[in-house]
């Protein structure tokens, strides 16, 4: 398959001999009595991704017009290039039915030991400066309490002189 003269397109975008194309899905939306079809359609690899993608389509719409109460009663249509029914979604289910969640990303170990050091020398980095704002702290304590003992006693007079 040619798009221009002298372009050949990927491998991911055209079929080889003797393999099937992918399947193109379309998600027609139906609300209430209106039905709104989708003409372009998406090529997917099967009913599966497919549905996936249909939950995506789904959420978008809902997070876009949020509060309407009347999308829990609209349903995605899915259709093959012929025309024929491959399912049917409700936004409710796709919205409520909880899907697997995926599985726990690992960190890599390379990541885990690079940052080990960083972080405890970024911790010792700053307890040295603590240390240091410490004794700065303390000297100058010390020197407000030396001069604060070598002022005069201040009295009213009616301490019989003292």
């Amino acid at each position: 398959m040619r798009a221009r003269a002298g372009f050949t397109l990927p491998r991911l975008f055209r079929a080889e001999p003797g393999e099937p194309a992918m399947p193109r899905f379309h998600f027609n939306i139906r609300l209430d009595d209106a039905f709104l079809p989708e003409r372009t359609g998406q090529c997917l690899r099967d009913a599966d991704e497919a549905r996936a993608a249909a939950r995506t389509i789904v959420r978008a719409l809902v997070s876009q017009h949020g509060g309407e109460p009347r999308l829990l009663n609209a349903a995605i249509l899915v259709t093959d290039a012929e025309g024929v029914e491959v399912f049917e979604l409700s936004f409710f289910e796709a919205i409520y039915v909880p899907v697997p969640a995926p599985e726990p990303l690992h960190p890599l170990p390379r990541a885990a030991v690079i940052r080990a050091p960083a972080a405890g020398g970024l911790l010792r980095a700053a307890r040295i400066r603590l240390e240091r704002r410490l004794r700065t702290w303390r000297a100058s304590c010390a020197e407000a309490l030396r001069t604060l003992q070598a002022m005069p006693r201040f009295s009213l007079g009616f301490d019989g002189g003292r």
